[in-house]
């Protein structure tokens, strides 16, 4: 397979550049810490999880919304 030339001009990928900066300077000694992607280090609560179960198991869900979203996320009104 064969890659376009245009994907040679994109720059790196960010966070894999940082990464990488990061491993380099750890094998040099060095006592990095890294601000870059965070990486949870607690489990996601309970209730959270479960919630996200119950929407993700909901077929109102299951459906892209229009290219202008939800009246109920454009309504500045709804926020809280």
């Amino acid at each position: 397979m064969r890659y376009s030339r245009r994907m040679d001009g994109l720059p790196p990928y960010l966070f894999a550049e940082i990464e990488r900066k990061i491993a380099e300077k750890r094998k040099q000694g060095v006592d990095v810490i890294s601000l870059g992607i965070g990486d949870p280090d607690t489990p996601t609560p309970r209730h959270i999880v479960e919630e996200m179960q119950r929407q993700v198991a909901d077929a109102a869900n299951h459906k892209y919304p229009t290219n202008r979203g939800t009246d109920e996320f454009r309504d500045r009104k709804s926020v809280v």
